[in-house]
């Protein structure tokens, strides 16, 4: 899954939450603390905090890539993984 991280001219940071919500970890942006979680299969919509009810659209790739030809098309992605010895390289 692959989200902007702008909404109206601002640049959002996010983190990881730690919860987890019907099978899906939520975010945080770090300056409301505002959780966000993705009510469709088109945004991220924020579902508490002062952010309430703004959303972050997914960003629109042509189907599923390896992760190498991800970060060669955006090397500047930041990759969210847990343990990294638990994925396969590629």
């Amino acid at each position: 899954m692959v989200h902007g991280r702008e909404n109206d001219g601002e640049v959002f940071e996010f983190g990881v939450s730690g919860y987890v919500y019907r099978n899906t970890f939520l975010l945080y942006d770090r300056p409301t603390q505002s959780l966000w979680y993705p009510l469709d299969d088109e945004k991220w919509t924020a579902i508490s905090g002062p952010r309430l009810g703004e959303t972050i659209p997914f960003v629109d790739e042509p189907g599923v890539l390896p992760l190498s030809e991800w970060l060669a098309l955006h090397p500047t992605s930041t990759v969210l993984l847990g343990d990294q010895a638990d994925y396969p390289e590629g």
